[in-house]
């Protein structure tokens, strides 16, 4: 734990380091105010929720090395937020299309992201196609809940990202970030012709750890068109060359 400190007061300063720290270590439900965001963020007190804000704002998972003015994001898997929040401080004019499935985390996301006007949040999976899907709980913590075709105890509505594309009336997709527990298999399975010749870049997680065959999915697509391949903490960065060209 103590090897946290430095790395947070490095990245946001001796004030907002300590808060985080603290709060991080209390594994208690808390609300700060840092100073590298313009509004407050909520931690439920629990690690799953610290652990992805480590990943974002202090290991910064999610900066691109490339030169792109991002004007369309979406955020798929939003879980509590933080994603979202990281965009809309980087890209401030981009509208991101943030999407989330467990009620719990999406009354969070909710709080985290109210106060972003370029934010839309709606309670839902991203699927291969446009139904209704059950979303499971099998034990992976409040950051794995995994989605299934068919009927159950907790159905949410399933999203294709073409569907998304129209939602939002854009037909280029700056940013495609991808966090969806293994339902990534799906969506790069099938009906994937249409947005990803129309996306800039994605950023997956790759979760065979939950679905064998994710790793496999993404890369048999992928490699049917022309995209770079980068490395960024747990993600893979895929750029599109067709649509993106300076690099540094």
């Amino acid at each position: 734990m103590s090897s946290r400190l430095p790395k947070y007061i490095n990245k946001l300063g001796l004030i907002d380091g300590f808060k985080l720290y603290s709060a991080v270590k209390k594994q208690k439900e808390a609300c700060l105010q840092l100073s590298a965001l313009k509004h407050k963020v909520w931690f439920r007190g629990i690690y799953s929720d610290y652990a992805i804000f480590e990943q974002i704002f202090i290991e910064q998972q999610y900066r691109l090395t490339l030169d792109i003015n991002a004007t369309t994001i979406f955020d798929l898997g939003a879980n509590v937020g933080y994603a979202s929040v990281f965009f809309a401080h980087k890209y401030p004019s981009a509208k991101i299309f943030a999407l989330e499935p467990e009620t719990n985390n999406h009354a969070v996301a909710q709080k985290n992201t109210a106060n972003y006007p370029n934010i839309t949040l709606v309670k839902g999976a991203v699927w291969n196609s446009s139904e209704y899907i059950n979303l499971l709980d099998k034990g992976f913590g409040e950051a794995a809940y995994m989605v299934e075709k068919g009927s159950g105890n907790n159905v949410v509505r399933g999203y294709t990202i073409d569907e998304i594309r129209k939602l939002m009336n854009i037909t280029t997709i700056d940013i495609l970030k991808i966090d969806i527990e293994g339902a990534e298999k799906e969506i790069f399975e099938t009906n994937f012709e249409n947005w990803i010749t129309n996306t800039k870049v994605i950023i997956v997680e790759t979760h065979d750890r939950y679905k064998k065959g994710t790793s496999k999915a993404i890369f048999n697509t992928i490699g049917k068109y022309d995209f770079s391949l980068e490395l960024s903490g747990e993600n893979l960065v895929l750029v599109n060359n067709n649509l993106v060209t300076n690099t540094h």
